[in-house]
């Protein structure tokens, strides 16, 4: 029998303003369902940082690790696991300097074969494949064709990133996306946690052969 990949996992994107109703947001959903990693998001905006420091505790207190979208200097202050930055050869240089090895420094790539490849052998911890909105669908079909063909050829991991439909997201964890990232416009709707938890599962019951 052919052994099976691990589990696609759920990567979250938590927005700003980080607020008190996210926070809790945030704490059902991460004890509810098996998410892998947070990311803060700035949405253009300064991180409050006091709130931002809870929030990483919260998050690596539940053993998931925290990362922080662009501020390299902020992830590095606060102790968190690393960062999100888009798929620049000189930023990512900056981020590993700063941030050392151990730092998880992911990029996002769009729609881009170049970019993953060029910062995958870089040392990119993770690569971002999606569209810039949630479940635009010609988006997702090109996704779809990155998963596979990513998976088929690398071992560093791959993002399905803005994907918020629970089908969708079993899909492409079948074709090799090794974590799932639901829009941060997710966070908007009251039933927030239940709707993650709803991709959680659909991920879940994905199995994949190695």
């Amino acid at each position: 029998m052919a052994d099976a990949k691990p589990r696609c996992r759920l990567y979250l994107q938590a927005p700003a303003p980080l607020t008190a109703k996210l926070e809790a947001q945030l704490t059902q959903t991460l004890a509810n369902t098996s998410a892998a990693c947070v990311l803060l998001c700035d949405e253009g905006r300064t991180i409050d940082e006091s709130l931002a420091d809870r929030l990483i505790d919260l998050i690596q207190g539940a053993g998931v690790a925290c990362l922080i979208e662009n501020d390299i200097a902020l992830a590095e202050r606060l102790g968190a696991d690393g960062v999100h930055i888009a798929a620049d050869a000189d930023l990512y240089e900056s981020a590993r300097n700063l941030l050392g090895e151990s730092a998880n420094i992911g990029v996002g790539c769009g729609l881009d074969r170049h970019d993953a490849m060029r910062l995958a052998e870089m040392g990119a911890d993770y690569v971002a494949f999606g569209p810039d909105h949630a479940n635009g669908i010609d988006a997702v079909d090109q996704c779809a064709e990155l998963m596979a063909w990513w998976s088929d050829i690398f071992v560093v991991p791959c993002i399905a990133w803005n994907i918020d439909d629970p089908e969708q997201a079993a899909r492409l964890a079948g074709l090799g996306a090794d974590f799932v990232a639901p829009a941060r416009t997710i966070w908007q709707d009251d039933r927030a946690a239940s709707a993650i938890g709803d991709i959680d599962s659909a991920i879940g019951r994905v199995r994949r052969a190695a």
